[in-house]
């Protein structure tokens, strides 16, 4: 249950991360009221993702560490 859980976070997190671009093209509110609401937005994605990946545990961090090495080893290799 925890992981489902964690899984629903990280996974929502990047949902409410869109969002924030969404909030960006809305004309019937004030540019105060955007960059406000993006910012909470922010800070909300943000917290759900770490919070969603405490959830799901180091294991699920550990193979995150590794995607994103195997990643920047793959562009640093087309590069050359």
């Amino acid at each position: 249950m925890r992981r489902a859980f964690g899984a629903v976070l990280f996974i929502g997190s990047f949902v409410i991360y869109a969002l924030v671009f969404y909030v960006a093209t809305i004309n019937e509110i004030t540019i105060t009221e955007r960059v406000s609401l993006a910012g909470i937005l922010y800070t909300v994605s943000w917290g759900t993702f770490f919070l969603g990946s405490l959830l799901l545990g180091p294991e699920f961090l550990e193979s995150l560490k590794k995607f994103i090495k195997l990643g920047l080893k793959r562009d640093s290799k087309n590069q050359k």
